[in-house]
């Protein structure tokens, strides 16, 4: 047997293994905290080798593949021997003074550990990872004041991230191991099952005939899919094939096609009910049930959405667009009909057992999955598909879960050297020093350090980052720890549509035929009122559901003719084209609405009408003319 067949036959058993060992714990949870964690990086660490053993070169293929695979045996005997012996090693005296077997597997598991991590989401996050376990070491030669501490010893760095929960095997890793798995494998089997073109299909029945209608097509297909699958790049490849030529064919450019399937894609990102691994790890660290997440980003993210849809329809108006042939749309109710009960019920059981129920997570998406499986062996396509499909099934969501394993043991290590050396707890002062105790340039500085970061990084492991260094700053000045938290996701995730590395964009580009950085620019422009949305949590808290109905509702009504007029300045149209100067005051207009002085967005709003009339009257006298 060749290395290439050897190594591909492991890719399906570890993989198959994995995503089984996480049903298994999901439908009983037999194993303690240490013990599944351990099981769930050996295999997910020696899928990421076995899967990301590529040489340049065809000539070195086989000694990569080789080296592939005794880096994953290396993984799995280091990460089982955890299992193995977790109940010794919680001894104080042994994490105190480890053994040499200790101290060998752990050297050997962080190193490969921020190896895998590398592979799987490049190299900014293992290079900070070493950067603040140097500094947990050198603490006391670092030659600024403030930052200076005794410093750690290296055993210690390696016996707590090796055998303790403060390391590798942190509850954030827990997060992935308890609850975003079981997502994941939800996602995959909706996908699997055909999920994915029913979303579109309904999204089709119900925008494909309005003007512009692929483009609307796509924001809701997009927002529907998004929401499962987590991922911008994902959710850009398996809508945007099929909305961005549909797009085209109605008149949009190709670049506005392209920015359209990246900004809708990247809003799955904050679209409940299912909103990505951040939205768990968020949960876990703020302490509260799933469903409050939910709760706190629907608004929000219906305003982000919202923004959207005009932004297409005016640029659609502007055109003198129309939808779609009849004949190239489905009937609502053959869509229904076709799929409805198979795909929406188990969305519908997932929103009532999370927000009704309160049921845990991981239990309440295994449930969902039980009743998909269950709902689509009604249809004798389905079940061949399941039939023939499980194994692949199984192997790709052990694949996709890759990332976020990776990237929370990894992150695991950030915050083992931030909690030794100390710097946890000043960071919180020093940025709020920075910004002179001013919360908005303290927003600013957030916001610039998640777009930095997010271009690097994926959304979850942005979002880890900033959790534990910047939240903390932002809660200090009297925010709200959900809406603080959110604010990093938003632009975590706002990242993927961000120039000159916008991933979303990247992905779109080949789609569309067109220049990924002029894609990428457009998606930006169109995404500002975004921007202004998430600083709008901050100071409206009512916009994460904390407030009297009627300070939701009237932070609502604002935020929402806030971000029409803004999209109307953005766009330079509404019932006719906006002259340059009248662009502006909609744009000034519309930041005052969204404002959270009371004053401003009733200053706001009088200029809103007062343009909205404007525009009318212009309108007028354009067609009379």
């Amino acid at each position: 047997m060749s290395l290439k067949k050897l190594s591909d036959k492991l890719i399906l058993l570890v993989g198959a293994i994995l995503t089984l060992f996480q049903i298994y714990t999901a439908a009983t949870m037999p194993f303690p905290g240490m013990q599944q964690r351990s099981i769930h990086l050996g295999l997910g660490l020696a899928l990421v080798f076995l899967v990301k053993s590529k040489a340049k070169k065809p000539e070195h293929q086989d000694l990569a593949l080789l080296l592939g695979i005794i880096l994953a045996v290396v993984s799995l005997v280091a990460c089982f021997n955890v299992t193995w012996q977790w109940l010794d090693m919680a001894e104080p005296m042994r994490l105190t003074f480890p053994e040499t077997e200790d101290f060998v597997f752990g050297t050997t598991l962080i190193l490969l550990v921020l190896f895998g991590t590398c592979k799987v989401t490049g190299i900014a996050m293992p290079l900070i990872a070493i950067f603040f376990l140097a500094y947990a070491y050198f603490g006391k030669h670092v030659p600024i004041a403030m930052f200076r501490h005794p410093g750690v010893r290296f055993s210690q760095l390696i016996s707590m991230g090796y055998m303790g929960t403060e390391g590798i095997f942190s509850s954030i890793l827990g997060v992935s191991t308890n609850q975003v798995f079981i997502f994941l494998l939800f996602g995959q089997l909706l996908d699997s099952l055909g999920g994915g073109a029913f979303f579109l299909d309904l999204a089709n029945s119900g925008f494909g005939r309005v003007r512009g209608g692929p483009a609307k097509v796509s924001i809701f297909g997009s927002a529907l899919f998004g929401s499962i699958s987590g991922s911008a790049v994902a959710n850009v490849v398996a809508t945007g094939t099929i909305t961005i030529p549909l797009m085209q064919e109605v008149g949009y450019t190709p670049v506005f096609a392209g920015a359209v399937s990246a900004v809708a894609s990247t809003g799955g990102l904050i679209m409940p009910p299912v909103m990505g691994a951040a939205a768990f790890i968020m949960a876990d660290i703020l302490g509260i049930p799933y469903w409050d997440v939910c709760k706190a980003a629907a608004i929000p993210a219906i305003l982000y959405y919202l923004a959207l849809y005009l932004c297409v329809d005016f640029r659609a108006a502007s055109l003198n667009m129309r939808g779609l042939p009849e004949n190239e749309i489905p009937k609502f109710k053959d869509v229904i009909k076709k799929g409805g009960f198979i795909y929406i019920t188990p969305l519908v059981l997932l929103v009532y057992v999370l927000g009704a129920l309160q049921y845990p997570a991981d239990k309440a998406c295994f449930y969902c999955c039980c009743l998909l499986i269950v709902l689509s062996l009604t249809k004798k396509k389905l079940r061949k598909v399941l039939a023939k499909d499980w194994l692949t099934i199984l192997v790709k969501t052990a694949r996709s879960s890759m990332t976020v394993i990776m990237a929370c043991s990894c992150a695991g290590l950030i915050l083992l050297a931030l909690q030794t050396s100390g710097l946890i707890l000043k960071l919180a002062n020093i940025l709020v020093a920075l910004a002179g105790g001013r919360l908005w340039l303290l927003l600013i500085l957030v916001m610039l350090c998640s777009i930095i970061m997010g271009m690097g990084l994926p959304a979850s492991a942005c979002y880890i980052i900033l959790a534990i260094l910047g939240a903390p700053a932002i809660v200090s000045l009297g925010v709200p720890p959900v809406a603080a938290h959110l604010f990093v996701l938003f632009f975590g995730s706002m990242s993927a549509i961000t120039p000159p590395v916008a991933m979303a964009a990247f992905a779109a580009a080949p789609i569309a035929k067109a220049s990924s950085a002029r894609i990428g620019y457009a998606a930006w422009w169109m995404g500002l009122p975004a921007f202004l949305i998430a600083f709008c949590m901050v100071f409206q808290p009512a916009l994460v559901m904390i407030g009297s109905l009627w300070q939701i509702g009237l932070a609502v009504f604002f935020c929402v003719a806030g971000v029409f007029c803004m999209t109307v300045g953005l766009q330079g149209y509404f019932l006719s084209r906006v002259s340059v100067l009248r662009r502006v005051i909609w744009i000034v207009a519309g930041v005052m609405l969204i404002a959270p002085e009371t004053i401003s967005s009733v200053i706001g709003l009088v200029i809103g009408v007062v343009l909205y009339f404007v525009e009318k009257t212009l309108s007028k006298k354009a067609v009379a003319a």
